[in-house]
């Protein structure tokens, strides 16, 4: 028992006096790193217009439904542009954004790449 006491009380003073040697240890100076840079700062990307888009892609979607008349998804892709169409007449920027998705997935069902 008393060697179990000693080991334990060895063990506590060893690891006392390692962590009372780092606090009071001071660390190596570092040398700063230059703050001048050859890159620029980022600049935030512009914010999307939704409603433009919106407007944009049902012209887009009315024209390639006029060209894509026999296509076999002309059903999936009306339904995907009435939705997109409701979307769009929000003025929530999540409905908004959900507008311009639905366009182009209907544009992507007709084969049409959406710009």
């Amino acid at each position: 028992m008393n060697r179990i006491l000693v080991g334990t009380a060895l063990a506590v003073v060893l690891v006392g006096s390692s962590v009372a040697y780092a606090a009071n240890s001071t660390p190596a100076k570092t040398t700063p790193v230059a703050a001048t840079s050859s890159t620029p700062a980022a600049t935030p990307a512009p914010a999307v217009d939704n409603a433009a888009l919106c407007t944009s892609l049902a012209d887009q979607y009315k024209t390639a439904e006029a060209a894509n008349a026999t296509n076999a998804k002309l059903g999936a892709a009306k339904a995907k542009a009435a939705k997109a169409e409701k979307e769009c007449k929000s003025t929530k920027a999540s409905d908004l954004k959900k507008g311009v998705a639905d366009y182009k997935a209907a544009l992507k069902l007709l084969g049409v790449t959406p710009s």
